[in-house]
């Protein structure tokens, strides 16, 4: 008898999200995500013992990653708003496509009826607001913005990506990088000291 297949945990997850960009939450089970990394589904079982159980891992994993790409940017030598925006363009390059984009997605949308998943998902979401939060005030100290409501523009900066990505899964007519930019153009260009609301825009 051959000796079973050892796997990574990032492989076990890049598994995850394949499966998810393909089928979407819902449709995802743990055969899928086994076909994805070369594994049999009891092979999930075991270290997971559910769908539920490697989704949990899948999204610490995630807030893992989330974390960690704000730490670079707490510590880049970029400019906070150009590092900010890199965070949130390096994020939404989960999917190549809208159809994969929007499929992804459908994990943080219909996970929710699930209590633990939505408050895993909730962590997330105030790691990212704490982030923003943090390189807006960095900005603010630096005097490359104006003081602000640094608590408003935080969510209304979210809600606007948000936003920009399901007008970009709907119609795919701009980059999500353009969107993107759009969005910190309009908010944040405002608030940059001089006015110059065009400064560092790619």
């Amino acid at each position: 008898m051959g000796r079973p297949r050892e796997f990574s945990d990032e492989h076990i997850y890049y598994g995850v999200y394949q499966s998810l960009c393909k089928k979407g939450f819902a449709q995802t089970t743990l055969a899928d995500i086994a076909n994805e990394i070369g594994v049999s589904p009891a092979a999930l079982i075991k270290r997971f013992s559910s769908k539920k159980g490697i989704f949990l891992a899948y999204s610490n994993y995630v807030i893992q990653l989330t974390e960690a790409k704000f730490n670079e940017a707490d510590q880049s030598d970029a400019p906070p708003i150009e590092a900010l925006k890199s965070v949130y363009k390096e994020a939404v390059r989960l999917g190549n496509d809208p159809v994969s984009l929007a499929r992804h997605t459908s994990f943080y949308l219909e996970s929710t009826t699930d209590p633990d998943l939505l408050e895993i998902s909730r962590h997330r979401l105030a790691i990212i607001d704490a982030g923003t939060r943090r390189l807006l005030s960095k900005a603010v100290r630096d005097k490359s913005i104006q003081a602000c409501d640094i608590e408003l523009v935080s969510t209304v900066l979210q809600s606007a990506i948000g936003g920009a990505l399901l007008i970009w899964i709907r119609d795919a007519g701009k980059t999500l990088d353009a969107l993107i930019d759009d969005c910190f153009r309009v908010i944040i260009g405002p608030l940059r000291i001089g006015g110059n609301e065009h400064a560092n825009d790619d």
